[in-house]
């Protein structure tokens, strides 16, 4: 019997992945198009912050847009391991080492996140310094708490994995 709830979940995780990466092409793509059409975005720069630091900005820019992009490699491994689990749980085995494995990928990820998020409020404050308009940042504390947690899954995934392979020789 097929489990109607996995079947959504597996869905929504391959369309977020999808999304995911159509965000990571256009970011990409940003970052290309800031090179061809460089001196277009410097006219409107220059006319919108006539004493600003026109080229500090657009470097900035790019880098937010790089950072996109890792930001969506870091999502990728979230999202293709949740669904290997979730493969897992439909096949009726989910406490297997692998998934351990998964886990610790996906805190990896997260940690990554984590760390790009510092990295955009760095960007704040030089935008901030640099008088350039933008969005307000604040650090993401539940985020840091979701690292730790997963971290904290893995181990108990895989100290019950081998507890569970530790019964199984002796019965």
């Amino acid at each position: 019997m097929q489990d109607k709830g996995l079947r959504i979940i597996s869905g929504v995780l391959r369309f977020a992945n999808g999304a995911n990466w159509l965000a990571a092409i256009g970011f990409a793509a940003a970052v290309a198009l800031s090179f061809v059409f460089g001196d277009v975005i410097a006219g409107h720069l220059s006319t919108k912050y006539p004493n600003g630091n026109v080229v500090g900005t657009i470097f900035i820019l790019r880098i937010m847009a790089v950072l996109g992009i890792i930001a969506a490699v870091a999502v990728h491994q979230i999202f293709t391991r949740l669904l290997a689990m979730v493969g897992t749980v439909r096949t009726g085995d989910p406490f297997v080492a692998l998934n351990a494995d998964r886990l610790t990928r996906i805190g990896w990820a997260l940690l990554t996140l984590q760390l790009l998020d510092l990295a955009m409020g760095l960007i704040v404050v030089a935008l901030d310094r640099m008088g350039v308009d933008h969005a307000t940042w604040t650090p993401a504390f539940t985020g840091w708490i979701a690292v730790i947690m997963v971290f904290a899954l893995a181990r108990v995934f895989r100290v019950g994995t081998a507890m569970r392979d530790d019964l199984a020789l002796t019965v």
